[in-house]
């Protein structure tokens, strides 16, 4: 049974560290890396050219920042998703790549299984969540008055008590494995739930899950690790 090969195209400006993306991409046959830029420039031209499925996206480089390359990709190629391995953690970094249209944010220091689930969540059309910066996410929606966060009272009614303990979950950056085992569920068990949750809401991304999760206090930040 063959396994759907998706495409990707790694951008970093230092060459060690892309060899380091590819040789961690490698433990997953099904990806093949079919291009590499330096910079967000050639970032972008790979896309036009390649038309890869995922980029593996830097964002300190020279010539254009990663974030930049992200927002002319996003709007280029809608269909290829991005996610962002970097270096740094501050919540002026994530909220902008996650604005300028990234699926996904991993902090370089703990890459390694962490890229590749958070490839596999971002390829099924999820949003993937380095923990670190989840909880960065939600010190950062904490400050917003709830009318921001524009929750319906009746929408609390709408969710299951097992849909609201696996949104809480999801907010808190875990991948859908991970759910499921510490649930008890199987993977497709949690993926079902996931797109029941997001149906049922109307939020199709991380940052509406967690608004939603905020405003009707489902999650306490002061809980979670910085």
């Amino acid at each position: 049974m063959n396994e759907t090969t998706h495409r990707v195209v790694i951008c970093d400006d230092h060459a060690i560290f892309r060899e380091g993306i590819k040789n961690v991409l490698a433990k997953n046959p099904a990806l093949q890396v079919v291009g590499e830029a330096a910079d967000g420039f050639a970032a972008v031209d790979a896309v036009k050219k390649l038309k890869p499925d995922l980029v593996v996206m830097d964002i300190s480089m020279p010539e254009q920042s990663g974030i930049e390359a992200t927002r002319e990709i996003t709007a280029l190629a809608p269909e290829t998703r991005i996610i962002i391995l970097s270096v740094h953690s501050r919540k002026a970094f994530i909220m902008e790549s996650l604005k300028a249209g990234a699926r996904g944010y991993v902090l370089k220091d703990s890459a390694g299984d962490k890229l590749l689930d958070a490839v596999k969540a971002v390829l099924r059309g999820e949003c993937y969540l380095d923990s670190p910066v989840a909880g960065h996410i939600v010190d950062e929606f904490v400050k917003l008055p709830e009318t921001d966060a524009g929750v319906e009272s009746e929408t609390q009614e709408r969710l299951t008590d097992r849909e609201r303990q696996i949104l809480r979950l999801i907010v808190e950056g875990l991948p859908n494995k991970e759910i499921a085992n510490r649930l008890f569920l199987s993977p497709k068990t949690v993926d079902n739930h996931r797109a029941r949750i997001m149906a049922k809401l109307g939020r199709h991304d991380v940052i509406g899950l967690v608004k939603y999760a905020m405003a009707i206090g489902l999650v306490d930040p002061d809980s979670w690790s910085r």
